[in-house]
């Protein structure tokens, strides 16, 4: 009786590597099955949403999948079009439509709209609306320009950045980030000197906004200095 047990567990371990080989044969073919059968092929290809990415783009990555539609998904799309892309690509929602003729694959495609612009060195960084960092080639620059050493002080001082932006309005056109201060230069080339971003508070900006509806601030005015606590420094220029 013992043999025989140890026969059964030795035929049960035997079956078991065979169903074990079987799938893998399975999953590894099946790919190659489909990819020979028409029905799986893609007959047209419908793309939405773009707006600075082309469409060649989208269509080579869709070649990847050798035009399987069954094999294409919104995540693995996804994934593929931001590696090629900058991560550029926020959504990507496919929607297959059967009909007599074959499969028509729709993609509908959102693009990451940036809020500002990042120079470091000499790369090129976005952000959008939630404080996602990408990069784009396709992407003009979009204003305000922000130049700083280290994109990460960008990125930790997100909320505090887009606060100031906010509070000044459309009229920024450059701002420095550093460790040591925020500089803001105006679309009028006032120069706006400003704690570094980590220390920026509500109360900093209001004393700028105030500072321009209480004094006079016209073109002969230069510079302001708010890195004082409490103290607003206006530097002007005689013409």
């Amino acid at each position: 009786m013992q043999k025989v047990g140890r026969r059964g567990k030795w035929l049960n371990y035997i079956l078991s590597a065979l169903w074990i080989f079987s799938m893998a044969l399975s999953g590894f073919f099946f790919p190659y099955f489909t990819d020979k059968i028409d029905f799986f092929k893609i007959k047209a290809l419908h793309i939405e949403g773009l707006e600075t990415i082309p469409s060649e783009v989208v269509v080579n990555e869709i070649k990847r999948f050798k035009n399987n539609w069954l094999f294409i998904n919104n995540t693995n799309l996804l994934k593929n079009l931001n590696s090629v892309t900058g991560n550029a690509i926020g959504r990507v929602k496919i929607d297959r439509i059967f009909s007599n003729g074959g499969v028509t694959l729709k993609v509908s495609i959102e693009e990451r709209k940036p809020i500002f612009t990042v120079i470091k060195d000499d790369a090129v960084y976005f952000f959008d609306k939630d404080g996602i960092i990408f990069q784009s080639q396709y992407m003009k620059f979009v204003k305000p320009l922000v130049y700083t050493h280290d994109i990460e002080l960008v990125r930790r001082n997100f909320n505090k950045l887009t606060m100031l932006i906010n509070s000044l309005g459309k009229g920024l056109g450059e701002i420095y980030v550093t460790n040591l201060n925020t500089v803001v230069y105006t679309g009028e080339g006032i120069k706006i000197t400003m704690p570094p971003i980590f220390l920026l508070n509500e109360q900093v900006v209001e004393n700028v906004i105030n500072t321009f509806k209480v004094y006079n601030i016209d073109m002969n005015t230069k510079e302001l200095d708010l890195n004082i606590e409490g103290l607003v420094i206006i530097r002007e220029v005689k013409r």
